[in-house]
């Protein structure tokens, strides 16, 4: 499988001059038989121009571009259609790949066959200084690989940048659920963990370099909390049979509302909440 080509997925909108950085990152990658595809979601910048200088002088950089704006997801799942490759990986337009990334991914995916995909740790510059590893270097390497459908119900442990995996199992999965506004890399992981074990290697291979602005608008932008609360919501009642059965309901629900309470959101969220259970309930009747 290590010399195998691969199709890389960038998804973008209005993000030129940070793109050409994630293309190049992917480009410069010691196992070179791979194909990119760049998805414009909709882009009104130069976009499209940016990614043409690219493709004439690197002709494994393709463009796509939506037929409208319809959000990350959508734009992950056209690209995969459009992949032409039957291994794929994805990044986004303001990540880095490491040069060895895809390398050592498949090394291991040739060493463990049977797993659905493999993913790979990576770090969070942070302005002014510091960085952060996800997953932490305490996590045990038994929580974080193989048959781990229970951990990821209560953590977010996988990117999307850090997948490697088959196309056809991807396309079986479903893909991306669009009615996610946020956390859909989440749910694809969790999904797709219950169809087979999941294989890590234990390396930083992707840096993404958290802004100042990034940081600001994650705490103050009530929009984006709202959303975050939604999908939280969401995933809780998708999930409620199995997170129950780990007898971790009340953690899970309670972890939801004191952030909301902390946030000064307390009965917007619960009604999320309630209104993703009922319709659970109705879905199930």
């Amino acid at each position: 499988m290590g010399d195998r080509p691969v199709s890389v997925i960038i998804p973008t909108y209005n993000r030129a001059e940070k793109l050409m950085a994630s293309v190049d990152s992917v480009l410069r990658q010691t196992h070179s038989a791979l194909e990119v595809i760049v998805v414009d979601d909709g882009s009104t910048d130069h976009t499209e121009e940016a990614v043409a200088a690219i493709t004439e002088r690197d002709n494994r950089v393709r463009y796509y571009r939506m037929p409208e704006n319809g959000g990350v997801s959508r734009a992950r799942n056209a690209g995969v259609a459009e992949a032409g490759y039957d291994l794929i990986a994805f990044n986004d337009s303001d990540d880095l790949w490491h040069p060895e990334k895809l390398e050592k991914q498949l090394a291991y995916l040739d060493a463990h066959p049977e797993d659905v995909l493999v993913y790979c740790a990576y770090k969070v510059d942070i302005p002014g200084g510091g960085i952060i590893r996800i997953p932490t270097a305490e996590e045990e390497r038994d929580t974080l690989e193989g048959e781990i459908f229970y951990y990821l119900l209560l953590r977010p442990a996988i990117g999307t940048p850090t997948i490697l995996m088959r196309r056809d199992l991807f396309l079986q999965s479903g893909g991306f659920d669009p009615s996610y506004p946020v956390m859909e890399d989440w749910e694809f992981t969790i999904r797709i963990s219950r169809t087979g074990p999941v294989g890590f290697v234990d390396e930083i291979l992707l840096t993404v370099e958290a802004t100042a602005a990034d940081r600001k608008s994650c705490v103050s932008d009530r929009k984006t909390q709202l959303a975050h609360y939604e999908a939280r919501c969401m995933l809780l009642a998708k999930y409620l049979d199995e997170i129950k059965e780990i007898g971790q309901f009340d953690l899970y629900a309670g972890e939801i509302l004191h952030k909301a309470e902390r946030d000064g959101l307390t009965d917007i969220v619960k009604g999320m909440m309630m209104e993703q259970l009922a319709r659970r309930t109705i879905g199930n009747a």
